[in-house]
């Protein structure tokens, strides 16, 4: 809390009060970091949130890449404002009036269909989203990282990391390389990259008090593929196929036809993957703000979602049995 108080952005003179989010999380209805440390600040009745965090090499982090992300997802309308930021490791945000999105809004949105007025505004905020201006920090990236495929750059360094530690606790990389294939086969050729979150996590997104969405931490943003996002959100809430398919519909504009459903379901399998190599990266690295345990949790249960994204995903296109 001393480094947060000691930011330069606070008025002289006066009484800085800090929480960690861990301490005001239900009482303000906020997510949780993995990689970095979440404050409330409140100075008089003006209330910021800080977020504490440096690189991270293992995971492909930048803050400065972060903080120009969030930049210009605030410029186009999709995210709070920049107050402040502090290389290597600091960045102070407009602290927003509402609560984090769950996946219990989430089903219940996406269950009752396209034109459910919540699942409207979350695909329009995503629609957005794609559509903001790549800042020059993320086209030196996606210079740097070259063609990565369907699962963006964090998935590829990810798994060549796994691959380079020998990585054998799941059993995942036997064959995975081909799997990726044909999963980036089906989902078909990549399109122009657009400005990519990545990590559309349910809590990653806020329901503003004066209605709208707000998107947050911008950690993971990269040049990829629109429907990248839509998969990481779909996985991470375990939407049923009929949810998935009313997400798929709000975001399109447009009735998602059976081509559609085929391509998405593939994708989602490389949105549970990405997830899984979080996880194999957090426990080999041991670098996040998760414990050991914790991440090898966190891997176990997306690895247990990936399995069963595989299998529905092979069984729907295995051959029809006509004996």
């Amino acid at each position: 809390m001393e480094r947060v108080k000691a930011l330069t952005c606070w008025p002289a003179g006066g009484e800085i009060k800090v929480r960690s989010v861990g301490d005001a999380r239900e009482e303000l209805g906020l997510g949780e970091g993995r990689t970095n440390q979440n404050f409330i600040v409140d100075v008089g009745d003006t209330r910021s949130f800080v977020r504490i965090g440096s690189d991270l090499p293992y995971f492909g982090v930048s803050r400065e890449r972060e903080q120009a992300a969030s930049r210009a997802a605030h410029a186009a309308g999709v995210a709070p404002a920049v107050k402040h930021t502090e290389l290597p490791d600091a960045m102070v945000v407009e602290f927003v009036a509402g609560r984090a999105l769950t996946e219990a809004d989430m089903h219940a949105a996406a269950r009752d269909g396209p034109s459910n007025a919540l699942l409207r505004d979350i695909a329009g905020a995503i629609r957005q989203l794609h559509g903001v201006t790549m800042p020059e920090a993320l086209e030196t990236f996606q210079a740097e990282v070259g063609h990565v495929g369907w699962g963006g750059p964090h998935l590829a360094k990810w798994l060549a990391y796994a691959e380079e530690q020998g990585y054998s606790r799941l059993p995942i990389l036997d064959g995975l390389r081909d799997f990726i294939a044909k999963l980036e086969s089906v989902a078909g050729p990549v399109g122009p990259p657009k400005f990519c979150h990545f990590d559309l996590l349910a809590d990653n997104l806020v329901l503003k008090d004066n209605g709208g969405i707000l998107l947050v931490d911008f950690e993971y943003t990269a040049p990829g593929q629109p429907l990248m996002d839509l998969a990481v959100l779909a996985m991470g809430c375990s939407l049923d196929s009929t949810e998935e398919q009313h997400l798929l519909s709000a975001y399109l504009g447009v009735e998602a036809t059976e081509a559609d459903i085929r391509k998405f379901k593939a994708i989602r399998v490389l949105a549970a993957l990405r997830e899984t190599f979080w996880g194999v990266t957090a426990e080999l690295s041991q670098s996040s703000a998760l414990s050991l345990e914790e991440a090898k949790s966190y891997a176990d249960m997306n690895f247990e979602k990936f399995q069963g994204l595989r299998e529905e995903f092979e069984s729907s296109s295995a051959p029809p049995d006509l004996s």
